[in-house]
């Protein structure tokens, strides 16, 4: 799946791969929250995963095109995921941070994290 062909044929979102196109995938990720919450039986973890590697990797692309970095294993606690590492050496994770912000609501809120990590 690819976060771009979707959000435009799903919601009429264009993503532009810019910072301020984070702020897209955020409404996005909410429209999905709001169905995953109305859902019954929910999807799967596997089938929330599908999203949130595409909508992830899009924000971790959108990051390292405009400030740098390189795609890798992210190492937590004993887990490794795709992630990325910024030019500052820090490491982020953007898939999970999606996935949570379809399963868990705004408190996930992608285009604030997103903020956070340009910053710094």
């Amino acid at each position: 799946m690819d976060a771009v062909d979707f959000s435009g044929k799903q919601f009429g979102i264009k993503l532009d791969w810019s910072d301020a196109s984070i702020a897209d995938v955020e409404k996005a990720l909410a429209r999905m929250n709001s169905s995953y919450i109305g859902a019954n039986p929910k999807p799967t973890d596997e089938q929330v995963m599908s999203f949130a590697k595409a909508y992830g990797s899009y924000v971790g692309e959108v990051y390292r095109r405009n400030h740098g970095g390189e795609w890798g294993m992210v190492t937590l606690g004993e887990n490794r995921f795709p992630g990325l590492r910024t030019t500052a050496g820090r490491s982020f994770w953007p898939w999970a941070r999606a996935f949570n912000r379809i399963t868990k609501g705004s408190e996930a809120n992608i285009a604030d994290y997103y903020m956070a990590l340009s910053k710094k």
